[in-house]
């Protein structure tokens, strides 16, 4: 994949993520908080070999920069309703 571009890139999986996003959220319903997050940083384990080549494509610099902050505010949130569903 190195020698394709971020568009290409984008247009080739673009089919698949959303495939895979369907099914996600039609089976979000029936997991736990605990199941989810757990997935969620399996993929992430599993997608760190791709994270480390991406380090070394200055164009993704940017956009892995937006992906953490949006990311962090997302875990933000998450957070603050977990502490205030503890505090009713």
């Amino acid at each position: 994949m190195p020698e394709m571009k971020i568009k290409e890139w984008t247009a080739a999986y673009r089919a698949i993520n959303e495939a895979e996003q369907k099914e996600r959220i039609a089976t979000l319903p029936g997991k736990s908080v605990e199941e989810t997050v757990r997935a969620y940083f399996a993929l992430g384990w599993m997608l760190r070999k791709f994270a480390l080549e991406a380090e070394e494509n200055p164009g993704l610099q940017e956009m892995r920069a937006k992906q953490y902050k949006d990311l962090f505010d997302k875990w933000e949130r998450l957070a603050q309703r977990l502490k205030h569903a503890h505090q009713s």
